[in-house]
């Protein structure tokens, strides 16, 4: 039988201290690049994704055939789908859609979708060809769908209405 001799002392290892030193560098690290990842995600990119380069055959705002041709073109069903985004900015989805009766196949349509607030100010907008890049072309009396994505929007912006415009157009 043993005899008891009172508590026993254990010591500590030699390489505890290495180990939290090891670990707090990568927290730092780790809290560093998550810094970094949410300044890079809020920061608006260095490229203007809003204004595509015009092309130069397009009938567009200022020529003399757009806006009869622009009124034979109908936007309708109009809807601008908010999605929050993790950085704390929302990003709106607008859809609609887009009727010729133009009476010429359309080979080119450039759009402008816009958040407006209730001063009728632009909150954010982008343009964006629509045809070729989702469709080649709209025969007369032909419908499609339309989407334009708009990033970075402030969650806390005034946001009254969604507009969809025709800035462009070709025909075959």
């Amino acid at each position: 039988m043993m005899s008891y001799n009172g508590p026993m002392l254990i010591k500590e290892p030699e390489l505890r201290w290495p180990i939290v030193l090891i670990a707090a560098l990568i927290t730092m690290a780790i809290a560093l690049l998550v810094a970094t990842m949410h300044f890079v995600a809020s920061t608006p990119p260095l490229v203007n994704r809003s204004s595509p380069p015009q092309v130069e055959w397009m009938l567009q705002p200022g020529h003399s055939e757009f806006d009869q041709f622009r009124q034979q073109i109908s936007i309708e069903q109009v809807m601008g789908n908010e999605k929050l985004h993790p950085f704390n900015n929302l990003v709106v989805e607008l859809t609609g859609v887009v009727r010729n009766e133009t009476g010429q196949t359309i080979s080119g349509l450039e759009l402008r979708g816009a958040i407006v607030d209730t001063e009728n100010s632009i909150v954010r907008e982008r343009t964006v060809a629509v045809i070729p890049l989702q469709q080649t072309a709209v025969e007369n009396n032909e419908s499609i769908s339309v989407r334009i994505l708009l990033e970075g929007i402030d969650r806390d912006s005034d946001r009254a209405r969604a507009v969809l415009e025709v800035t462009g157009i070709t025909f075959e």
